[in-house]
């Protein structure tokens, strides 16, 4: 069952968009932006199929009439960032430096 559910999302993956180019690094300049803006929120006053189209643009995750493949590519770029080890190790860095609340 997980080597056909792997094929599968590979093939989407290969078909509407590859996740490695979703992973690469942004530019400087994109980067500092992102740290003085703030991102819209899910409060936004728009439908839910614009915001879709909004976040999906701002991560460069190519939009598709059928949203479902937008929305599988930003969840499955959102699930490696989150085991990606570089981010997890900036994680432990940030979580040593700064008490929890």
């Amino acid at each position: 069952a997980v080597s056909s559910q792997s094929k599968r999302s590979s093939g989407i993956n290969a078909e509407y968009g590859d996740i490695d180019v979703l992973m690469q690094e942004w530019p400087t300049e994109m980067e500092d932006l992102l740290s003085r803006i703030k991102l819209p929120s899910a409060e936004m006053d728009c439908e839910l199929g614009e915001y879709v189209d909004i976040i999906c643009s701002i991560l460069d995750i190519p939009i598709y009439q059928n949203r479902i493949h937008s929305l599988h590519l930003l969840f499955t770029l959102f699930s490696e960032f989150k085991n990606s080890q570089h981010f997890q190790k900036m994680n432990q860095l940030a979580g040593e430096e700064e008490p929890e609340r």
